[in-house]
C-alpha cells in the first residue's frame, strides 16, 4: 500500500476487482445485479444487516486472530476455527483421562475422545491443556441464554444446568496424550427465522441454517502457539452444507460404535473418535535447545 492510498483505497480495489472477475466469469444481467441489490434492501428493512454478517464472519476471523495458523497445509498444523460465544473461561482442571463434568442422567449417546498433543515437528506435549466445551444433546450451552448469542436469535435456555456442564479444561499426561469422555453434541442453530431474506438465501443456495456437530477446544503448551479449533464429525449432512463457509477435511473425523458397553462401565453402546492436536512453536520454542 503506497503513501498515497488508504486501507479504504486498497481493500476497495481488491474487492472490485474480484467482484469485476465473478460478474465476468457468470455474465451476471442487470436483471441479476438488481435482485441482488433488492435482496440487501430486504436485508436491511428486516434489520438482519447484523446477522449477515454470518456469511463472511469466520472468513475474516481467520485472517485476522487466526493468522498464527493460517496454511496447516504447510507444516501439517491444526486447522483453526471460530471461538464462538459460547465459550466461558474458568472450566474445572481435569487430569487426562477425565470425564467432562456432567448430570447424573446426561442425555446422548456417550462418546469417548482420545489423541495426543504435539508439535508439528512430532514432539508431544506433556501438559498441555485442551479447554473443551459443546452443546449438549438437548441442543443447550451450560451457563448461558439467548441473550449471549445477539444480535442472532438463538434459543438457549439453560435454567437448572450446571454452569460447568459438558466443560472442562484436560491437562495430557506424560506422554502428550489425551481422553475424555462425553456425550455426542447436539445441534446449534444460527437462529434465523423461517421466513427472514437470510433464511429463503439459504434455502436458495440449498444451505442449512444450522452447524454442523462439533466439539470446541483452545489447545495450549508451552512453547507452542495456542490454537482455537473445532472438531467436526464424518457422515454428517451439515458439514457440507452450512452457511458458514466449508469445513476443513482434516477436522472431520470418524466415530466407532461399540457395543461391550459394559466393559467400559455405560449401560448403552457408545463411540469413539481419534483426533490429534497438533501445535506450532512460537519463535523461541522452536529454537530452543531440548534439556
Amino acid at each position: 500500500m503506497s503513501e498515497s492510498q488508504s486501507r479504504l483505497q486498497v481493500v476497495f480495489t481488491d474487492l472490485r476487482r474480484a467482484v469485476d472477475d465473478v460478474i465476468l466469469k457468470h455474465q451476471v444481467t442487470l436483471e441479476e445485479l438488481f435482485a441482488t441489490i433488492g435482496w440487501l434492501q430486504q436485508v436491511a428493512d428486516a434489520g438482519e444487516l447484523p446477522s449477515a454478517s454470518i456469511l463472511f464472519y469466520k472468513t475474516v476471523l481467520k485472517g485476522t486472530v487466526g493468522a498464527t495458523y493460517a496454511h496447516p497445509e504447510k507444516d501439517g498444523a491444526s486447522h483453526w476455527e471460530m471461538e464462538g460465544p459460547a465459550h466461558r473461561p474458568g472450566a474445572p482442571v481435569l487430569h487426562s483421562p477425565a470425564v467432562l463434568p456432567m448430570r447424573p442422567d446426561e442425555p446422548g449417546e456417550p462418546l469417548i475422545v482420545s489423541g495426543t498433543v504435539r508439535t508439528t515437528t512430532g514432539d508431544p506435549l506433556p501438559g498441555a491443556a485442551l479447554e473443551i466445551w459443546q452443546i449438549d444433546a438437548n441442543n443447550v450451552y451450560s451457563g448461558m441464554d439467548s441473550s449471549d448469542f445477539e444480535p442472532l436469535d438463538i434459543p438457549n435456555d439453560s435454567t437448572g444446568i450446571p454452569a460447568s456442564n459438558l466443560r472442562a479444561r484436560i491437562i495430557t499426561d506424560a506422554d502428550g496424550r489425551y481422553e475424555f469422555r462425553t456425550v455426542m453434541p447436539g445441534t446449534e442453530t444460527f437462529g434465523l427465522a423461517t421466513d427472514s431474506p437470510l433464511a429463503t438465501l439459504t434455502r436458495a443456495l440449498q444451505l442449512q441454517g444450522l452447524r454442523p456437530l462439533h466439539i470446541h477446544a483452545i489447545v495450549s503448551a508451552d512453547g507452542c502457539l495456542p490454537l482455537t479449533t473445532q472438531i467436526y464429525f464424518d457422515g454428517d449432512p451439515l458439514v457440507a452444507s452450512t452457511i458458514e463457509g466449508a469445513i476443513p477435511a482434516d477436522a472431520v473425523k470418524t466415530t466407532t460404535r461399540h457395543d461391550d458397553h459394559h466393559a467400559r462401565g455405560f449401560d448403552q453402546p457408545y463411540r469413539t473418535l481419534t483426533y490429534d492436536f497438533v501445535l506450532r512453536p512460537t519463535a523461541e520454542g522452536a529454537t530452543a535447545t531440548p534439556q
